[in-house]
């Protein structure tokens, strides 16, 4: 077979990847040569199972890799972990455990774990045995494979996960809390955040929606009317866009999504409707556009929420003088550079404290606030209530 060059073998890797889901990297020897993943936490795990699987199969704490020699030479592509069921809490206290994982990054670790796809045994196998096939042109006996390399493995496996392959069906529902952060993004008129969220679900595994129809086409149009109806009914109305016009888009949408020939042509009128929606009930909030200076500026602002950025930063970057910009920005959004940087902190960190498990002093650190008691005053100030009391509140709903 034709040797595979460094670009064709990190494309593969990066296709295998978008296509299964499964983490995949290459390593030459110990040193590693590229690395396909949504987390990159998981450069450590993959690290650790190299040193000691270069070929075959390996069990580790959170489930089976798989490992292929690229012809004779030193590089392996490894793929992993496989997973049948869902992460349980034991699973991920060994992988902290054996890996050496921060605070910070317990949360991101915890939800890359749940978003990673189930496979049954035999589906793993042969995954591998693709990789076998791409990398080297060999078919391979997944039986003889599995035998061959993993005997004490498949005992155990046998024992613990081979008759527990997951139907369809069988899965949870993961869309819950992504579907009320898309909401709050709606009822805010946060087009900014909303390309944000779809930029980092795109980068992520995909989340598991639930089976309601047998057809494919059929499923996503489904999935696409009750997503369309909710972020109307919900998300704008919430937002005060005018009830009248919102029963009118959603007919609309409705009707456009039945014209829809093919899955793609529905998932391109799924980000459409959702964008038409929240810039209507952004427009509704500011009915007047902003000025091409003060918009650069917002964006810069809502795009370095997590940085120590001031009023100078705002400023060289639209390249204004100070004094009749600050004027300009005050007049045109009714609120100080200042006072906005503090805002578009405390908005996101919103979001942390409704979508995730990050502790107050993560939060505080993450968005550079002096301190945590400096920001639990500021977010009280703002919204009544502490952060805490807000992640409460938020979450009884």
């Amino acid at each position: 077979m034709k040797r595979i060059t460094q670009k064709t073998l990190t494309k593969l890797c990066d296709l295998l990847y978008a296509t299964h889901y499964l983490p995949i990297a290459c390593f030459s020897e110990d040193k590693l040569v590229h690395f396909s993943c949504a987390y990159p936490g998981m450069e450590t795990v993959f690290r650790s199972v190299a040193e000691s699987l270069s070929e075959g199969i390996a069990e580790t704490d959170i489930g089976l890799f798989g490992a292929v020699r690229i012809g004779n030479g030193s590089l392996s592509v490894v793929a992993g972990p496989f997973l049948n069921k869902k992460p349980d809490a034991d699973m991920f206290t060994a992988l902290v455990r054996s890996y050496g994982f921060n605070d910070s990054e317990r949360e991101p670790l915890r939800q890359f774990l749940l978003s990673l796809p189930r496979y049954s045994l035999n589906r793993f196998l042969n995954f591998l045995a693709l990789l076998a096939f791409l990398f080297n042109g060999e078919e391979l006996d997944i039986s003889g494979y599995f035998r061959q390399f993993a005997p004490a493995v498949q005992q155990n496996v046998a024992q613990k996960r081979a008759g527990e392959i997951f139907a369809e069906n069988d899965f949870s529902h993961g869309t819950y809390y992504l579907e009320q952060q898309l909401l709050s993004l709606v009822s805010a008129g946060d087009v900014y955040g909303l390309n944000k969220l779809f930029d980092a679900i795109a980068k992520a595994t995909p989340v598991v929606e639930g089976k309601v129809a047998d057809d494919t086409l059929r499923q996503s149009k489904n999935i696409f009317i009750g997503l369309v109806c909710m972020v109307g009914k919900v998300g704008a109305i919430r937002g005060n866009l005018d009830i009248e016009e919102t029963y009118q888009l959603i007919d609309l949408y409705t009707q456009e999504c039945e014209r829809c020939l093919s899955v793609d042509q529905v998932n391109r009128l799924r980000y459409s409707a959702i964008i038409d929606f929240t810039r209507r009930v952004a427009e509704r909030s500011h009915p007047h556009a902003y000025s091409d200076e003060v918009e650069r500026a917002l964006q810069f602002i809502r795009n370095n929420t997590n940085l120590p950025i001031g009023v100078p930063d705002v400023i060289e970057h639209v390249r204004k003088s100070r004094s009749a910009f600050m004027l300009q920005f005050k007049n045109e959004t009714g609120e100080t550079i200042g006072k906005y940087i503090v805002k578009a902190k405390l908005q996101e960190a919103k979001q942390l404290l409704a979508y995730s498990d990050r502790s107050l002093a993560e939060i505080s650190n993450f968005f550079y606030f002096s301190s945590q008691s400096y920001f639990q005053n500021l977010f009280k100030k703002h919204y009544g209530m502490t952060p805490l009391e807000y992640r409460k509140s938020h979450r009884k709903q």
